[in-house]
């Protein structure tokens, strides 16, 4: 963004065969979709208890209390699983500073149209 306020742009043009939108979108998905919404992780409490102790050594039935670093992220991911929803996980490289500076924008595209369907939990991608 500029001093202006107005964000800067490029336009492009492409060609797209109309009876393929369809496949090329599925396309774009199997490509993109894992990067930005990785691989299911879990979908219930005892997966979600499981995903906690893999990813973080954390048993959140015995040692984990308010106060502990991924406590707050626990607490977001077990009401987003009570709410219906299900819980992905992946990585970005963070030598890959573009895809991770895309992958912030289209997360927060997401939870802003889709507050209901999509929820950022943890998305802190630092070193």
């Amino acid at each position: 963004m500029g001093d202006s306020g107005q964000v800067s742009s490029s336009s492009y043009l492409i060609a797209c065969d109309e009876t393929e939108r369809e496949r090329q979108k599925e396309l774009l998905y199997k490509v993109m979709g894992p990067v930005f919404f990785g691989q299911k992780a879990a979908e219930n409490d005892s997966e979600l208890a499981e995903l906690f102790r893999s990813r973080y050594g954390i048993d959140v039935q015995r040692d984990f209390y308010e106060g502990d670093e991924h406590y707050e992220e626990y607490l977001e991911a077990q009401q987003a699983i009570a709410e219906g929803m299900s819980i992905y996980g992946g990585e970005i490289a963070f030598d890959d500073s573009v895809l991770a500076e895309l992958a912030e924008r289209v997360w927060d595209i997401m939870e802003e149209k889709d507050r209901k369907g999509f929820r950022r939990i943890n998305t802190m991608l630092e070193e």
